[in-house]
């Protein structure tokens, strides 16, 4: 219990340096450390953010390590974690990397487990920070080995995070049929549990991470339909459970759209983004004038000029309210389209 409280705040504390730093590339499970959504032409979705905050390293993580007589084993590694915590706040990634190996180390030498998943979960999200997928992907099949290796089943919600984190990676490489096996090994254990009873909120959050990244795979690979129906999944899966924070139900929301938008369903398309505006609305989002942005795309595309041009404009007086450069341009740009557009009739 002490070392999962102690975790809780050291990885909020770890997120929050990677945020203020703002370092893009992280893909970790754990939390959404990617507040904004990302400009980017669809399909080539951009990965760049984690919606589902899982932090399966404090779930139910039970097996019974070799005891150790020294006591003062998880004390020490708890320190190291501390002065990680203290490299990482001042930007020295490297010292943090290297105190948390050394945690490792010590975890190995007297086969003391408990907070090997820890530290390893770290050392991949700072390797997803860097852009290292290569190194991230190593990290994650190591602690996939050990795991298995100290009794902690394939199938738990644990390893199945890990997993899918590679699945992640293979997809980024195009390693598609690697990346297939993943995502789809990942949701069968997911389901399993579901439909044997299992209804907590661990079990059915990473079931809905699941199906977010695997969707996000499928458009990739320009599957649209089953991309569709997997977002569609994981968004009515996210209604039965409680864990999701409304700005992650609204990234999937946003998604759906632009997915909809994509397969020329625009009708679709306009009813969610509407939807997407009001839960954006609800919590301040700075996303919001984004979400106007392509709000008037959709009128745009149904040919509703009017619609269009307030929307944008909307999308305009938000962004130059939250100071994002970026979509007031963007907005500025699609209400001269308009215009000229309305001048052609």
């Amino acid at each position: 219990m002490k070392f999962q409280f102690f975790y809780l705040n050291f990885y909020k504390r770890f997120l929050k340096i990677l945020q203020n730093k703002h370092v893009s590339k992280i893909h970790s499970i754990g939390f959404v450390v990617e507040p904004r959504l990302r400009h980017q032409q669809f399909p080539k979705r951009n990965e760049n953010y984690s919606i589902i905050p899982i932090s399966f390293a404090l779930s139910s993580f039970k097996f019974k390590p070799k005891p150790s007589k020294d006591t003062d084993v998880e004390d020490n590694i708890l320190h190291l974690m501390t002065l990680a915590r203290i490299a990482l706040e001042k930007g020295d990634t490297d010292r943090a990397e290297g105190i948390l190996q050394m945690g490792l180390k010590i975890s190995e030498d007297h086969k003391v487990y408990t907070g090997m998943p820890y530290m390893y979960d770290i050392l991949s999200a700072i390797a997803f920070a860097k852009g290292n997928l290569e190194k991230a992907e190593q990290l994650l099949v190591s602690v996939i080995e050990k795991l298995v290796q100290v009794g902690i089943p394939e199938g738990s919600n644990h390893i199945v995070d890990f997993k899918l984190r590679l699945a992640r990676i293979y997809s980024s490489y195009k390693e598609t049929n690697l990346a297939e096996i993943g995502f789809r090994t990942c949701l069968n254990e997911q389901k399993c549990k579901i439909a044997a009873g299992d209804l907590s909120s661990k079990t059915g959050i990473l079931y809905i991470n699941i199906l977010f990244w695997y969707g996000l795979h499928k458009i990739r690979m320009a599957e649209y339909s089953e991309a569709k129906t997997m977002l569609n999944t994981a968004y009515e899966y996210s209604n039965k459970i409680e864990g999701l924070s409304p700005y992650q139900e609204m990234v999937i929301l946003y998604t759906l759209a632009d997915l909809n938008m994509e397969l020329q369903d625009n009708i679709v398309a306009l009813e969610i983004m509407q939807d997407t505006i009001v839960m954006a609305k609800g919590i301040g989002s700075p996303d919001l004038p984004r979400c106007f942005v392509k709000l008037a795309k959709i009128y745009q595309r149904m040919n509703s000029l009017e619609n269009a041009k307030n929307a944008a404009a909307e999308g305009a007086k938000l962004a130059k309210l939250f100071n994002d450069q970026e979509v007031f341009k963007e907005a500025n740009e699609l209400i001269e389209n308009v215009e000229k557009s309305k001048k052609k009739k």
